[in-house]
């Protein structure tokens, strides 16, 4: 199998950057999720709201890592300062089919969040920061199943989160995506910060010039350098969909390991329950 590494550029750009390249239709980046049961779309593991779809994107071969009928991930995102908390009592609650008193009882957040359970290839980390990420893979006929639209939120915000809706909107990358090829020497290769004459990641002097920033596998584009750890398979995007991590630097979605974050997690981690691994305490 021949390993190549992509940029991703969404179709607004993709004619003028990317040239003659060939490109491969990759999905999207707006607020509409996949083609998923909307009882299974990502919600926060302490309040129960619905996270923001960031982007959804398909993979190719040697990026499938879950098995080859897993085409595509789709990202999540929620803002909340307090994600380290223990869910709320209400949404203990609601979840365990109690009788609870609420504001607004008749808001159709609560009902919904009383139909939600977890999507069955769902994983779910902190960025360290002040935000809770998802990434669920897909199936061929969820990728392209008719696109689902978010759950209602709840009827007030909880202390610590914040909806950041229209600053998405504002600095977000949003649109069809396209993988393009990159001729990079590093594809397939584990990304080092700081290479040494042993290693098989080396450096590219002029990446900024050649590559885009957001990209799949090969040569790690953050300025800051790369996280340890991270396999060769690994979407490293910013502000793709109105993602954001830190502010404003790049975030690195780890498609090999159970912990796609990490160790940038520090107190929330729930793999997949198809990666045939535990779910931590929190």
């Amino acid at each position: 199998m021949v390993i190549e590494a992509f940029d991703i550029w969404t179709d607004d750009d993709v004619a003028d950057e990317a040239g003659k390249r060939p490109r491969l239709p990759a999905g999207w980046a707006d607020h509409a999720g996949p083609g998923i049961d909307v009882r299974t779309w990502p919600r926060s593991p302490r309040t129960g709201q619905p996270m923001l779809h960031c982007f959804t994107l398909w993979l190719p071969e040697a990026y499938r890592r879950r098995g080859p009928d897993l085409v595509a991930v789709a990202v999540f995102q929620w803002e909340d300062e307090l994600y380290f908390k223990d869910p709320s009592p209400e949404v203990s609650a609601v979840i365990a089919g109690r009788p609870v008193e609420v504001a607004q009882p008749e808001h159709p957040f609560w009902a919904e969040l009383a139909q939600a359970r977890a999507h069955p290839r769902l994983q779910v980390a902190d960025d360290g920061v002040a935000s809770l990420l998802a990434m669920v893979w897909l199936t061929e006929a969820e990728l392209n199943g008719p696109r689902v639209t978010r759950p209602a939120a709840a009827p007030a915000l909880a202390d610590g989160e914040v909806d950041n809706t229209s600053w998405r909107a504002r600095h977000g990358v949003y649109g069809s995506l396209w993988l393009v090829p990159r001729d990079d020497p590093n594809a397939g290769v584990p990304p080092v910060s700081f290479p040494s004459d042993g290693d098989a990641y080396v450096d590219v002097p002029d990446m900024f010039d050649v590559f885009h920033a957001e990209h799949l596998g090969g040569t790690g584009m953050s300025p800051d350098g790369m996280r340890d750890g991270l396999s060769p398979w690994y979407v490293e995007v910013c502000r793709l969909g109105g993602i954001s991590f830190g502010g404003d630097l790049d975030i690195a979605l780890d498609l090999e390991n159970g912990a796609f974050l990490g160790d940038w997690s520090t107190a929330v981690m729930i793999p997949g329950t198809d990666a045939g691994q535990p779910t931590p305490p929190r």
